[in-house]
C-alpha cells in the first residue's frame, strides 16, 4: 500500500545519505609530507599549520610594533627651511604688479578707480 511505498523511500533515501556521508566524511589518510630545506627546520619548532600561521602572524605583529616604537622614540625629523622666494621685479608707474608680490598691498591701496579697474581687465583676459 502506499504506507509501504513511503516506508521504503524513505529506507532507501536514508542508506543512500549514509552512503554518501561516509564518502565525504572518509578524511585525508595521506601521510605526512616529507619537510626539506628551510621547511623542515621550521616544522622543527611548528609541526601544525595553526602554529606556523600564529608564528608568521607575531613576526609581522613584531615589525609593526618595532616600527610604531622607533617612530615615537625617534621623534620628527626636522623641516628643511623653505627657500626664499625669487625676488619680483619691481614694478614700474605704468605696471600692474602680480598678486604675489609685495607691491600688491600698496597698489591697492594707494591706486585710484581707473588703475584697479585696469588690473580687473588684464586679470580677467
Amino acid at each position: 500500500s502506499t504506507m509501504t511505498v513511503y516506508a521504503r523511500v524513505a529506507r532507501t533515501a536514508g542508506r543512500t545519505a549514509a552512503r554518501a556521508q561516509r564518502r565525504q566524511m572518509g578524511g585525508s589518510h595521506a601521510p605526512a609530507p616529507e619537510w626539506t630545506g628551510i621547511d623542515k627546520v621550521v616544522r622543527g619548532y611548528f609541526p601544525e599549520d595553526y602554529q606556523l600561521a600564529g608564528a608568521i602572524l607575531s613576526g609581522y605583529g613584531v615589525l609593526i610594533l618595532g616600527a610604531v616604537i622607533k617612530s615615537k622614540i625617534g621623534g620628527k625629523a626636522p623641516e628643511p627651511e623653505p627657500a626664499a622666494p625669487a625676488a619680483a621685479p619691481a614694478a614700474s608707474s605704468g605696471d600692474l604688479p602680480s598678486i604675489e608680490s609685495p607691491e600688491f598691498e600698496t597698489f591697492i591701496e594707494s591706486a585710484d578707480d581707473a588703475a584697479i579697474m585696469k588690473w580687473v581687465e588684464s586679470a580677467s583676459n
